[in-house]
């Protein structure tokens, strides 16, 4: 009795064990706890990256290194199956004798057919190009490119099925263009189309023999 008279006296009661918590204190408590929550939240948005919400997408786009690369494969799988030569056609001209044309169409810069030969060194091609001099009946087949800061030659001058041999020329209106694929282990002379084709048209390309001595002997170089 005289315990509790005192703790009233000094404003410290007892305090009931079942007194209720005050309907502001209770509020404040509620308010308090959600905005925690909502700092929280804010807090976590901030440290999420873009990717939590959307799925990471990658290109499916190739590099020209990789398209490049691309390239070359098909050409080299083309030229190990000669699969292109059944896209060309023998055909007889007037005053050029043999040629070909196109049996299907080609895109500019697309692979049309390999000049297929022996490759031999340019020493050697001079010697063989001396002999084959000698003798009318054989024509001329040879042809002379650089590549890997050396001269080579293409020697197709032996009659085999190979069509690339058989494509005339044309300085005025070539469609075709010769380039070097280099694979490694062997590099080959190949044409490409210097324009769209279409099927039908003859294969032309600029031999490219300018010396006085050859062009006095074949006029028809300059002129077609």
């Amino acid at each position: 009795m005289l315990g509790n008279v005192v703790n009233k006296r000094r404003g410290k009661a007892k305090p009931d064990g079942n007194q209720k918590k005050s309907p502001a204190k209770r509020n404040l408590t509620s308010k308090t706890q959600v905005e925690s929550c909502q700092t929280m939240g804010k807090k976590k948005e901030a440290t999420c990256k873009i990717t939590d919400y959307f799925p990471v997408r990658r290109s499916n786009r190739k590099t020209t290194k990789e398209l490049e690369a691309e390239k070359i494969f098909n050409i080299e799988s083309l030229i190990r199956s000669g699969s292109n030569e059944k896209y060309l056609g023998v055909c007889d001209f007037k005053d050029k004798g043999r040629g070909i044309r196109a049996l299907r169409s080609f895109e500019k810069d697309e692979f049309v057919v390999e000049y297929k030969g022996e490759i031999i060194s340019y020493k050697e091609a001079k010697i063989r190009e001396d002999e084959y001099g000698k003798d009318s009946k054989i024509g001329s087949y040879m042809y002379f490119f650089r590549h890997r800061g050396s001269n080579f030659c293409v020697d197709a001058t032996e009659e085999k099925p190979f069509k690339g041999r058989l494509i005339n020329h044309s300085m005025l209106k070539p469609n075709l263009k010769t380039k070097v694929v280099d694979f490694g282990d062997s590099f080959h002379l190949i044409f490409v189309a210097k324009r769209n084709l279409e099927v039908g048209e003859e294969l032309l390309y600029d031999y490219g023999d300018r010396t006085p001595c050859t062009v006095a002997q074949n006029q028809w170089l300059m002129n077609t």
